[in-house]
């Protein structure tokens, strides 16, 4: 009797781990998942067709796609030119915030918010940096897959 007991409370203990692993499992696909699945973190996933794409699923001829090609160059310069006008605007709302900011602070609340937008701008910086370094390690990782 007493090892038939042993027997059902080992059992009983697999039971709820089995139905937890499996809630766990049924939460996650179809509870959570719908969740990031409405509030993307990147935009990684949308994106422009690429020539080749385009290539392969257009079936387009060599000349096709040298016509294209410059299109996009064509139009890169134009990016380049409304994001120089972007980066420069908003530098210009950010010295007139911080201006702003600096007109309702004293001397003292001034100095230590000069240091916390360093701080920041600094912490800023660094995760550039990480970015620019995952992107490199991963283009490496992608061109030794090939």
């Amino acid at each position: 009797m007493k090892n038939n007991t042993k027997f059902w409370i080992v059992f009983s203990l697999i039971i709820v781990f089995a139905v937890g692993v499996v809630g766990g499992i049924f939460l996650e696909r179809f509870v959570l998942d719908k969740k990031t699945e409405r509030y993307p973190r990147s935009r990684r996933h949308i994106r422009f067709p690429s020539l080749e794409t385009m290539a392969q699923e257009l079936e387009l001829s060599a000349e096709q796609q040298e016509k294209i090609r410059e299109i996009f160059k064509k139009n890169e310069e134009s990016f380049k030119g409304l994001r120089r006008q972007m980066h420069e605007s908003l530098s210009t709302m950010r010295t007139q915030l911080k201006d702003e900011i600096k007109s309702v602070l004293n001397e003292e609340q001034d100095r230590k918010f000069e240091i916390m937008v360093e701080k920041y701008l600094s912490q800023r910086r660094d995760e550039q940096e990480k970015r620019k370094k995952y992107s490199k390690k991963s283009k490496r990782d992608k061109g030794a897959l090939k």
